[in-house]
Formats: structure tokens, sequence, C-alpha cells
């Protein structure tokens, strides 16, 4: 009997017939779908949680501010919100897709033939036969009859199953370049004190006047925001041991253009910020040590800041000025 390799042929058609296009393509076109709805989140957190739009519609910073102690006193300090909270940024680093094919065919057939054969004539025959006193009497019978049984069984069986195993790994992400660019400007705009009320900050705290050099010292005035309180107002106002209210010997100035400061007189800050420029007086003696108090009014509260003069004897005066 001949192999039947049907079984085979109908294996291999189902083998060839497995779409790997869709078992494969489809776990990693899930992947960048779900990479793309990372990436969505991420930039909806920071639109959410880090951005503000203001009257302007522009997008700005979301800060946060608290107040605490500070050398004995109260103070504010200003933090981006982005720079101390985790931003969800998640990668797909790996993707890894398993797949086992198992099919199972089968065939069998089983041929069975039985056959049986009988003689039956179908007749009877008599006869007699005698020698003298003897006789014998003879009767027969024959039949004939054939029989043949034929069975024949076949059975074929086929299975197919399919495994896969899809691994999937995601990360925290590394902060893409220009995040971190934007991220690092936040840290720097920090505030670490930005004052209750506002602040008046000075470049240098504490001065040594020369007579052969002009001091320039910067000045800004910032609201209780970290902002430039710009078109406000400062007093600069001298005070000595002998409360002479006057700055004795010292030559003071601000701006580019060098406006003489007057005790006690506003000057206004356009930009919020100016250049104070210090100098000794041509026909100065001896510089007595002040203090330059500089005060300003922010929402109602009086905020302000001082600068320490150091005192300049008249030796040093005649030691440069022969």
């Amino acid at each position: 009997m001949a192999i039947d390799t049907t079984p085979g042929t109908v294996a291999q058609n189902m083998l060839n017939g497995i779409d790997y296009s869709a078992l494969i393509g489809g776990p990693l076109q899930a992947a960048i779908t779900a990479q793309a709805m990372a990436a969505k989140s991420t930039w909806e957190f920071i639109q959410q949680v880090g951005l503000n739009t203001n009257a302007d519609g522009n997008k700005e910073a979301v800060n946060v501010t608290f107040t605490y102690q500070k050398d004995g006193n109260l103070t504010t300090m200003i933090v981006p919100i982005l720079t101390i909270v985790p931003i969800p940024m998640i990668v797909i680093d790996k993707v890894q897709i398993d797949f086992k094919a198992s099919i199972n065919a089968s065939s069998s057939q089983c041929t069975e033939n039985s056959e049986s054969t009988a003689l039956d004539v179908g007749g009877e025959a008599k006869a007699k036969l005698g020698w003298g006193p003897f006789s014998l009497s003879i009767t027969a019978k024959a039949n004939y009859s054939s029989k043949k049984d034929s069975k024949a069984t076949s059975e074929s069986r086929y299975s197919v199953e399919y495994t896969q195993d899809v691994s999937v790994h995601a990360t925290q992400a590394d902060v893409p370049a220009g995040l971190a660019t934007v991220l690092n400007i936040l840290t720097m705009a920090a505030t670490a004190d930005a004052g209750v009320n506002g602040k008046i900050e000075v470049e240098q705290g504490e001065i040594t006047p020369r007579f052969d050099e002009e001091i320039a010292c910067r000045i800004a005035l910032k609201t209780a925001s970290g902002l430039y309180a710009k078109g406000q107002k400062i007093k600069i106002n001298p005070v000595t041991a002998s409360g002479s209210g006057n700055f004795e010997g010292l030559t003071i100035t601000y701006d580019h253009i060098k406006k003489p400061v007057v005790a006690n007189e506003e000057i206004t800050l356009a930009d919020g910020f100016t250049t104070l420029y210090i100098s000794i007086a041509p026909d100065a003696k001896n510089i007595p040590p002040m203090i330059l108090q500089i005060t300003s009014t922010l929402n109602n509260q009086e905020v302000k800041s001082e600068i320490l003069i150091d005192e300049v004897k008249a030796i040093e005066n005649n030691s440069n000025n022969p």
C-alpha cells in the first residue's frame, strides 16, 4: 500500500500560511504607539503642571513660592516647579518577541479483507445395489455456497498550535538636550532670598573709597516674585556718627549719565535697577565711616538694604595727592 503524503502537505501549507508580518509587526506597532503616547504624556505634564498662560497669551513657568527664616528674618524662596518635581519620560528600550508554531498532522489507513467459501450442490441422489441376498442403499447430498467480506478503514488527524510571548521593557528616559537646557535656565532663575515683600539687592555690601578710582555698585529693586520693580523709587540716606545727614567727602552719582545723588531725594528706577558711582571728592580731608541706607516701598511695605562705607583718613589723601 502506498504511503499517504497528504498530512505532510497539509502541515507545510499551514506553516506557510502563518502571517508573520502580523505576529511580529503587531507588537512592534503597539510599542511605537505606546512610545508616542508616553511622549504626549510628558508634553501634557509640562503644559499642565509646569506652565501657565498669562493675560497676554504667553506661556510662563509656574513657580513655587514659600517663606523661611534666614539670619533671624523671614525671606522668600522662589523655585520653578519643573526643577523640583520628576518629569515623566518613559522610553521603551527593548521589545522581545518569542514565537513558536507547532503543527501536528497524521493519517492512518486500515484495510481488512475476509473471505469464506462453502460447497453445497443443492441436490440429492439415491442408489441401491444388491448381490444375492445382500443389498446396499446409498443416499448422496451436496451443496455449494460462496461468501466474501471486505472491510477498509482510513483516518486522518490534524492539529495546529501557536505560542507567542512578547516582552516589553521600559525605563525612565534621559532628559533631552533641549529640555535639559530649559531646566538649567530655570534652575539658575531660582531665587533663594527674594524677601517677603520684595528686596533691594546691592552688588557690594562694603566699599572702601579710593582717591584714584571710581567704584561702581549696582543696585536692583525686586518684587516678592523676584521680578524687577520697574518705575519704582528708592531713597539713599547716609548715616554717620555725627548725624550730619550728608555724604561728607563722597561724590555719589547714578545711571550712565551720572546724575548726582542727593540725600533723602527719590530716585526713579525705570528698569528696576541702576548703578551707583562712588568716589572721593577732590577737596575731601577725611572720609568718616558711614552707612548708605537704601529704602523703597513695595505693596505698602518698606524694604531696605545698606552699603557700608569704610573710613578713609587724610594721610591717604596726602600720600596720593601731593
